[in-house]
């Protein structure tokens, strides 16, 4: 595995949770945070957009 993909698999492992305990207490950011929030939470899967065979869902397989 390269450093890039190790560093990021770390950035991961470590903001997921922080990420989640923000979107708790999301009531208590303005409404332009609140919203960047909620794109970060969408584009790292962490909530559910209640659409998971929509043309948003990445693929499991990339050669397929």
């Amino acid at each position: 595995m390269t450093p890039t993909r190790i560093t990021e698999q770390t950035y991961r492992g470590w903001s997921s949770p922080i990420l989640l305990e923000l979107k708790e207490r999301e009531h208590q950011l303005d409404p332009s945070a609140r919203q960047a929030l909620r794109n970060v939470l969408v584009e790292r899967r962490l909530i559910n957009t209640g659409n998971p065979s929509g043309s948003d869902r990445r693929k499991a397989d990339p050669a397929g």
